[in-house]
C-alpha cells in the first residue's frame, strides 16, 4: 500500500512541474508580444531619434526578461528530468522488492522473460549451440526429472531410440526446414519415461524443444509388438506341432502294427511298448506347445487333481532347476474336480514358473492340494464365492512377495514386474482365463513364507465315481461291421497315409487313397455310389479338407466324413462354418483310435 502511495505522489509532483513549465512559456510569449506592440506604436508617433532610443530600450528589456524567465524555465526542465530519473529508479526498486507478491499475469513480459512460461502445462526447454540446456520450465523439469539449478547436456537427460540425441541436435541446428518430432527415452532410474520432442530454431542458432509425454503411447506400442511376437511364435509353434503330430502318428501307428505281430511274452514286445510310451510323451509335449500357440476350447471331465500333480512332478522339478526345491503336499481324500485336465496342467505350470522366477537365488516352492467347503457364499478380494465344495490348489514361494498395488493388476494381460525383455506378461493372465472358464476362482496374496501365494479353487464333480481315462488298451479289438466297407482316405503325408491304409485294411475295409483334395474329387466321381466313409486330413496343399468335401458331397451326399488334423479341433471349427455332420480325430492317433472312430461313424 505504501508503494502505491509513493507512486501516486511522484505522479502528482510530475504533473505540477509540467504545469509550471507550460505557464513559463505562456508568460514569455505574452511579454514578447506586448513589447513588440509598444515599440511599433511609439516609433509611429515619435521622432526618429527618440524612436531609436525607445527601440534600444525595448530590445534590452526583452533580452533581460527572456534571460530571467529562460533561466527559470531551464532550471525547471533540469529539475523535472532529475525528478523523472529519480521516480523511475524508485519505481524499479519498488517493483523488484514486491515482484514475488504480484500475480504473474500482471508482470510485463519484457521483465518476466522465460519465467512467464514457467507455469504453462507445456514442457519447454531451451538448448544452446553446444547442446546444453539453458532453461527448463516446471513441466519440463518434472518430465525430465531434473532440478532448476542444473544445466546438463540435453543428451545426458535423454537418449535416442535410433540415432543419438547429440547428432540429432547438431543436424537440426544446420537444417533450415521444419523437422519431424522424435521419440526419446528419458534417462531416469526409477521408471521408463518416453517423450516426443519437437525442435525449432531460436536466435543465436539455439533451439527450443517442446516436449510431450509419450510413455503411454510407447507402452501400447510395446504391447502391440509383443502381441505380434506372440502371434508369430504361436503360428510357428502351431506349424511345428502340426508337422510333428504327423510324424508321431506314423511312429505310434507302425508301433501298433508291430505289436500285432508279437505276443506279450515276446522279448521284442517290451521294446515296442517303450517306443509307444515315449511317442505318447512326445504327443503330450506337442499338446503343451499347441496350448501356448492358441486358446483352446475347454473339454471338462471328472479329473483327479492329485494324478495331474503326480504326472507333472518330474517336469516341474526340471523347470524349477537345481537351486529350488519343490515340495508336493497332497490330500489323499481329495474329491474329483470337473475340469479340463490338460488345461489345468498349463495352469500349474504357469504358477510354478512364476514362483521360480521370483527366486533367482533359489528357495522352496510348495504345491498343495486340498478340499475346501463353504457353507454359505463368501466374499474375497471383491469376488463372490458361491457356497459349495471346491478342490483347492496352492502354489507358494519364498520370493519377495507382491505389493498390494500390483496384486490388483497381477492377472492383467501384458502386466509384469520383471525387467524389460524378461517374460511375456501372459502366463498369469492365461491361468486366470482358464480357471475362470472352468467355473473356478484364483486369488493371490503374500503367504506365510513372505513370498507370493496363489490359490486356485476348482468346482467338484457331481459324481464321485473314479474314471480312469489313462488306462491303455493292450490288445486291439477287432471292430464289427467294417468288413466290405469302402473308405476314401485323403492324406498328403505318405507315412500317415500308408499306416492308416494298412490299419483299415486289417479290419476288412476297402481303402481308396488320395494324396490331395483335387485327386480325391476325381475319385469321388468314380466311386460315389459305393463310398461309405471319407477320412480326410484338414490342412493340405491346394484344396484343403473342408473345401474338397463340400464339392464331393454334391455327388456323394450320404457319405460319412471324418476329419483328422494335427491342429486343435476348435481351430478347425473356426475355419469350417459350412460342413455339417462330421467327426474329428486329432493327431497323433493310435491304430485302435482310428478303427474305433471309423467303426462308430459307419455304424
Amino acid at each position: 500500500m505504501s508503494g502505491l502511495l509513493m507512486k501516486s505522489n511522484l505522479l502528482s509532483d510530475n504533473l505540477n512541474r509540467r504545469n509550471s513549465i507550460n505557464s513559463w512559456f505562456i508568460f514569455n510569449t505574452s511579454i514578447i508580444l506586448i513589447l513588440c506592440l509598444c515599440s511599433v506604436g511609439l516609433q509611429l508617433m515619435l521622432p526618429s531619434s527618440l524612436s531609436f532610443l525607445i527601440a534600444m530600450a525595448s530590445v534590452t528589456t526583452f533580452g533581460l526578461v527572456f534571460f530571467l524567465t529562460g533561466q527559470k524555465g531551464s532550471d525547471a526542465i533540469d529539475v523535472l528530468k532529475k525528478k523523472r530519473a529519480r521516480s523511475r529508479n524508485v519505481i524499479s526498486a519498488l517493483f523488484q522488492r514486491k515482484r514475488e507478491a504480484v500475480p504473474s499475469h500482471l508482470i510485463p513480459k519484457q521483465i518476466h522473460n522465460f519465467n512467464l512460461l514457467d507455469d504453462l502445462p507445456i514442457a519447454l526447454v531451451t538448448i544452446d549451440i553446444h547442446g546444453q540446456t539453458t532453461r527448463c520450465n516446471t513441466a519440463a523439469r518434472e518430465l525430465l526429472g531434473c532440478s532448476g539449478n542444473e544445466s546438463p547436456l540435453f543428451s545426458e537427460l535423454t537418449q535416442g531410440l535410433g540415432r543419438s540425441v547429440s547428432q540429432w541436435i547438431t543436424s537440426e541446428q544446420r537444417n533450415q526446414s521444419v523437422s519431424k518430432p522424435q521419440i526419446l527415452k528419458v534417462k531416469r532410474a526409477n521408471k521408463d519415461v518416453f517423450v516426443q520432442v519437437s525442435l525449432s530454431k531460436t536466435r543465436g542458432n539455439g533451439l527450443l524443444a517442446v516436449l510431450s509425454d509419450a510413455t503411454e503411447l510407447k507402452t501400447l506400442e510395446a504391447q502391440f509388438v509383443q502381441s505380434q511376437k506372440m502371434q508369430a511364435i504361436g503360428q510357428l509353434a502351431g506349424g511345428v506341432a502340426h508337422d510333428f503330430n504327423n510324424l508321431l502318428t506314423a511312429i505310434s501307428g507302425y508301433c501298433d502294427l508291430l505289436k500285432l505281430r508279437h505276443d506279450k511274452g515276446d522279448a521284442s514286445y517290451s521294446d515296442l511298448e517303450q517306443i509307444g510310451h515315449n511317442a505318447n510323451r512326445a504327443a503330450a509335449l506337442v499338446g503343451q506347445l499347441l496350448a501356448f500357440s492358441r486358446k483352446q476350447t475347454l473339454q471338462p471331465k471328472r479329473v483327479q487333481v492329485n494324478d495331474i500333480l503326480s504326472d507333472l512332478t518330474h517336469l516341474l522339478n526340471r523347470l524349477v532347476g537345481a537351486t529350488i526345491k519343490l515340495h508336493l503336499e497332497q490330500d489323499k481324500f481329495l474329491p474329483l474336480a470337473f475340469v479340463d485336465g490338460r488345461q489345468m496342467e498349463q495352469v500349474i505350470l504357469n504358477l510354478v514358473v512364476n514362483a521360480r522366477d521370483a527366486m533367482p537365488d533359489g528357495g522352496n516352492v510348495w504345491v498343495r492340494s486340498k478340499s475346501i467347503k463353504y457353507s454359505q457364499n463368501q466374499k474375497r478380494d471383491k469376488v463372490d464365492i458361491v457356497q459349495g465344495e471346491y478342490v483347492c490348489i496352492e502354489v507358494e514361494d519364498e520370493g519377495v512377495g507382491i505389493s498390494k498395488e500390483n496384486q490388483s493388476k497381477i492377472f492383467e494381460p501384458f502386466f509384469s514386474t520383471k525387467n524389460v525383455g524378461e517374460g511375456t506378461g501372459l502366463g498369469l493372465s492365461t491361468a486366470y482365463g482358464i480357471v475362470k472358464q472352468t467355473g473356478g476362482y484364483i486369488f493371490v496374496e503374500n503367504g506365510e513364507h513372505e513370498g507370493a501365494k496363489f490359490t486356485v479353487l476348482l468346482p467338484v464333480a457331481q459324481s464321485t465315481a473314479v474314471v480312469d481315462e489313462t488306462s491303455e488298451e493292450k490288445n486291439v479289438v477287432r471292430a464289427n461291421g467294417l468288413s466290405g466297407a469302402l473308405a476314401l482316405l485323403v492324406e498328403d503325408e505318405d507315412p500317415v497315409r500308408a499306416f492308416a491304409t494298412r490299419a483299415l485294411e486289417l479290419q476288412g475295409v476297402n481303402v481308396v487313397a488320395a494324396r490331395s483334395g483335387e485327386e480325391a474329387v476325381d475319385l469321388v466321381k468314380k466311386h460315389c455310389d459305393r463310398i461309405d466313409v471319407i477320412v480326410s486330413d484338414v490342412i493340405m496343399p491346394g484344396m484343403n479338407g473342408p473345401e474338397w468335401v463340400r464339392k464331393a458331397r454334391k455327388d456323394c451326399p450320404n457319405a460319412k466324413v471324418i476329419f483328422m488334423s494335427g491342429y486343435a479341433e476348435e481351430v478347425f471349427e473356426d475355419k469350417n462354418n459350412t460342413i455339417e455332420d462330421y467327426e474329428f480325430l486329432a493327431k497323433p492317433f493310435s491304430l485302435q483310435a482310428l478303427v474305433e472312430m471309423v467303426s462308430k461313424t459307419v455304424a
